[in-house]
């Protein structure tokens, strides 16, 4: 794997804000930033296009290329791809450290006939994917992670501490409990059922975190066990936080393509940029 950056161009506000964001990250880790720009033409209608709409292409990229030298200390390289944009940016995630996208919203007919740019490039990527719906506040101190103690969570705190590390940020670490719908159990006829669950959930909290404070010294975490939905919870601890990580499904095939309820929820409402963590 190549140390890369992939960015999705597509003009508009939300990915001037996904190529800042990229240009930083790539900047802070010392690697190589792509601009990618995806007209959605096959090859041989490219060769037919007008000459002016392939030059407003390159205008844009040229462009998104300037603010990143203006941003930050590094030279891009950009990249004018025919294909589709999701099956261009899933395509170069193979050999990826990070795909960034931008965010923007849908009315309910484009969701329903071609989906989220975002949704489909985090479903489909083969590494980690940023969707920015905008820049996070410059004074924000928090990475938000969701953890739900299976593997796809391990994955996704291993990412959120390495970036609350390297940012000097707080990792937030937010597990969520909900009450069964019917009880049929002695112990909560008693009243003891809530007080054993939240003693289990404290324990795959706990379990989440362990190891970081060896690896990380200076990271400081807090765990946080919150009852409800997980993608509410998720959502509301992320107001104000610079990025909320969650984890989704190492899938293979056309499952791969699917996000889980949470990531899917998560990355259409968010308040931050979101991290979609996958096991390779």
């Amino acid at each position: 794997m190549s140390r890369t950056i992939i960015v999705g161009v597509e003009g508009g506000t939300s990915s001037h804000d996904a190529v800042l964001w990229a240009a930083h990250a790539a900047h802070d880790r010392g690697e190589e930033l792509v601009l990618v720009h995806a007209t959605g033409f096959p090859t041989i209608a490219v060769e037919l296009y007008d000459d002016a709409v392939q030059q407003g292409a390159r205008n844009l990229l040229a462009q998104e290329a300037q603010r990143v030298r203006e941003a930050v200390p590094i030279v891009p390289r950009i990249v004018l791809d025919p294909r589709r944009p999701a099956h261009a940016l899933c395509d170069r995630s193979h050999d990826a450290d990070l795909v960034v996208v931008g965010s923007h919203p849908l009315t309910p007919l484009e969701r329903v006939i071609i989906g989220s740019l975002s949704y489909q490039v985090a479903a489909g990527s083969f590494c980690p994917v940023i969707v920015v719906p905008h820049l996070p506040d410059p004074s924000a101190t928090r990475v938000v992670v969701g953890v739900d103690g299976s593997p796809d969570s391990v994955a996704a705190v291993a990412f959120a501490a390495a970036e609350a590390d390297r940012a000097g940020a707080e990792l937030h670490v937010v597990h969520t409990w909900e009450q069964p719908a019917v009880y049929v159990s002695v112990e909560y006829l008693a009243g003891g059922f809530d007080e054993q669950m939240i003693e289990n959930e404290q324990v795959v909290l706990a379990e989440s975190v362990a190891g970081l404070a060896e690896q990380y010294p200076d990271l400081v975490v807090e765990q946080h066990l919150v009852q409800g939905q997980p993608a509410t919870a998720l959502i509301e601890a992320a107001q104000g936080a610079r990025l909320l990580v969650v984890g989704t499904h190492g899938r293979h095939g056309v499952a791969r393509m699917l996000l889980g309820s949470v990531a899917h929820t998560v990355v259409l409402h968010a308040p931050c940029p979101v991290a979609v963590v996958r096991i390779r």
